[in-house]
């Protein structure tokens, strides 16, 4: 039996629900998965990313690593990696810039560089979660190790995740109240894109859009940076939600006729079709047009992929978008790729996760991708032998202004 220790946790602790994914590297080749065990359970302690119920999100991690662990016949788990969201996540990309003493970048140089880009996020005034290194310059070169290159300054470019330090901490509670310690943390949309694209996607320029029950998350990467994290409050209850008011019936029997009948396409439906949210009860449910189901989820989508794509251009980053990959539970309504490529333009696909070594129930799952980014997370941390990203975030007070949290590259 494998020690505790080698066993790669993702803990996946969303509004609707908590799933737990046990995995080790798979020899099949780097950057796989051979999944041990893994769990769903609905989530009653988190609404819209944020912790909102202790007592009752422990009990949810609880009861997910347990059933995870029955699953493979697992032994105890010391510690997990968890994803950070909400929609208070935004970001920023921030540089700093060292002058080259020598006319040869040194390590001093390059840390230095590093130094004035960290300062940059700090000067934000926000609350930050992750500083994530994109790359250097030196001259007309971009390059991962500038050390050596001839010029006369060096730039050190990151991207900054900023969101809810009160959230991240409370993300921790909950773990250490669960008996699992805390490994890592990971901003939610960074996960996602993580699992379900590819190095051609993210040299490209790929848009990847997380939308789960109460909260759609983007991230934005073109060659091989990342350019834009957020997080919108909009997802797919919201279909339910309209559902449930337009034809009077409940959130349960609206959700059921999403399921069973919901598409953003009329392929299929028949002229003047009607069907019920539940064939348990026929006279305690009213006939649905299935024409008007289809016109609902179609409107509610196209407004939330035109909200998705202003986001972009106004961050002036739509130039870069030549894909889009939609995962996440939202991902599973029909069609919802077709209103996708209306609005941008692109080529657009439904995502999940594409490194687990063998097709199983989670690599067909939209909603497993989450989970499979902080596996990802968690190995490549692991393999870099980075200790700092193991460690607990702890909360510093600079100049007696600014808050801030520190995880993973930083």
């Amino acid at each position: 039996m494998n020690n505790p220790n080698d066993y790669l946790v993702g803990l996946d602790i969303g509004s609707h629900k908590v799933l737990c994914v046990v995995a080790l590297p798979s020899p099949k080749g780097e950057g796989l998965y051979r999944i041990c065990g893994y769990s769903f359970r609905d989530s009653h302690g988190v609404r819209n990313g944020i912790v909102t119920d202790l007592n009752a999100a422990v009990d949810d991690i609880k009861a997910a690593v347990r059933e995870a662990r029955s699953a493979g016949n697992l032994p105890e788990l010391s510690n997990a990696w968890v994803a950070i969201g909400g929609s208070s996540l935004t970001s920023e990309n921030c540089l700093g810039t060292a002058v080259v003493r020598g006319n040869e970048v040194k390590p001093a140089d390059v840390e230095a560089a590093e130094n004035n880009a960290r300062e940059h996020s700090l000067r934000q005034g926000k609350q930050l979660i992750k500083m994530i290194p994109q790359g250097y310059s030196c001259g007309d070169t971009f390059s991962q190790t500038p050390v050596g290159l001839v010029g006369d300054k060096v730039t050190a470019y990151y991207h900054a995740v900023y969101g809810s330090v009160k959230n991240a901490e409370n993300m921790k509670r909950s773990l250490l109240r669960s008996g699992i310690e805390l490994a890592g943390y990971e901003p939610h949309p960074i996960a996602a894109a993580l699992a379900v694209s590819t190095e051609s996607d993210r040299y490209n320029g790929t848009l990847v859009l997380d939308m789960g029950a109460e909260t759609t998350s983007m991230t934005l990467v073109y060659e091989h940076r990342t350019l834009l994290t957020a997080v919108r409050p909009f997802g797919s209850e919201f279909f339910t939600r309209d559902l449930s008011t337009i034809f009077g019936v409940s959130l349960d029997q609206a959700e059921e006729l999403k399921i069973r009948f919901g598409s953003c396409s009329m392929d299929g439906v028949l002229p003047g079709e009607s069907v019920r949210p539940s064939l348990e009860d026929v006279r305690g449910t009213p006939l649905c047009s299935r024409s008007l189901i289809v016109q609902t989820l179609y409107e509610r989508a196209k407004e939330f992929f035109r909200i998705y794509r202003d986001v972009i251009e106004k961050a002036g980053h739509l130039d870069k978008v030549h894909a889009v990959i939609i995962t996440g539970g939202g991902a599973n309504l029909r069609a919802i790729d077709e209103v996708a490529r209306d609005v941008f333009g692109v080529s657009v696909r439904i995502g999940a996760p594409l490194c687990f070594d063998e097709k199983n129930a989670l690599s067909m799952r939209p909603n497993a991708s989450v989970a499979a980014g902080l596996l990802m997370a968690a190995d490549k941390t692991r393999a870099a032998g980075d200790s700092r990203s193991y460690r607990t975030p702890s909360l510093l007070n600079l100049s007696g202004r600014i808050r801030t949290v520190f995880f993973g590259d930083y």
